[in-house]
């Protein structure tokens, strides 16, 4: 084996690992970090529509619930819970629209908090599902 042998292996190593570093430091992780952020975007949001769901559906339960603890749930009237439930689940709605890919999904989130049924709960949740790992 040759000197120039060795030497145009030592560079192609060299020059993919190279290449490699710098698709994975300007391609690959960036693409990872936003599909993180999507991801936990899309959980905080599915979180308010859950704790909703908790205050609405189930009040008398949600005041034992650790997911509405941040509401102050116990001391609140379940009027004032509904009220605030809504507010935080209407202001998610515009966070949804940016993050979802699924366009009829803001829809069934403003039906849900316009029918405040397990039905339509259910028909959200079914949707969330298909929607969380696009």
């Amino acid at each position: 084996m040759s000197i120039d042998n060795v030497i145009s292996i030592v560079i192609s190593i060299l020059g993919s690992s190279l290449i490699t570093l710098i698709l994975s430091t300007f391609i690959f992780q960036p693409m990872q970090e936003k599909k993180k952020y999507i991801f936990d975007e899309k959980k905080r949001v599915y979180e308010s529509i859950i704790v909703f769901a908790q205050i609405v559906l189930f009040p008398a339960e949600a005041k034992f619930s650790l997911g509405v603890a941040r509401y102050n749930i116990q001391e609140l009237s379940d009027d004032e819970n509904r009220n605030n439930a809504i507010n935080d689940l209407k202001m998610a709605i515009p966070k949804l629209k940016l993050i979802s890919k699924d366009d009829g999904l803001t829809k069934e989130v403003e039906k849900f908090i316009q029918q405040q049924n397990e039905k339509q709960f259910n028909v959200l949740v079914m949707r969330l599902r298909k929607d969380l790992y696009k």
